[in-house]
């Protein structure tokens, strides 16, 4: 199957899970600095938000971090990663899952680079893959009820 036919599949697997085009809550997390090493991004998903927040988890942790925390409570729906790149450069991410208004759920990643002026895209990918990652989380949740 040539490229483009198969990444046409795989979006449209994907279409039932990415909510409609529709406002999202005000994203949570920090704003990037004027720098090309920090990537944010905000999705909106059909699941329910502990549906979401369950599948960024087990994303998250696909991913291999240093560090995972649960700030306060997992009524908070957020969540906190560090990754190391190349040996000593450490990334954190943050993400939080807030419910929207009409259903479904908005989710919010932000990964940064705690030194330097560029990442080379390291970030970029790194949400990327979350994202995916998060989309295969969900598909084997829906497949397993």
């Amino acid at each position: 199957m040539p490229p483009f036919r198969l990444g046409a599949v795989l979006l449209a697997l994907t279409l039932p899970i990415v909510a409609e085009a529709q406002s999202l809550p005000d994203n949570p997390l920090s704003d990037c600095p004027d720098t090309p090493n920090c990537e944010r991004v905000a999705r909106g998903y059909e699941a329910s938000p502990d549906t979401l927040y369950a599948a960024a988890e087990r994303a998250l942790e696909s991913l291999g971090p240093v560090t995972l925390r649960r700030p306060d409570s997992s009524a908070a729906r957020r969540l906190e990663a560090v990754y190391r790149v190349a040996l000593i450069f450490k990334d954190d991410v943050a993400v939080a899952v807030r419910a929207r208004d009409g259903g479904g759920s908005a989710l919010y990643v932000r990964s940064a680079s705690r030194v330097g002026h560029s990442d080379l895209g390291v970030n970029r990918r790194r949400v990327d893959r979350f994202l995916e990652a998060v989309g295969a989380a969900l598909r084997d949740a829906s497949s397993t009820s």
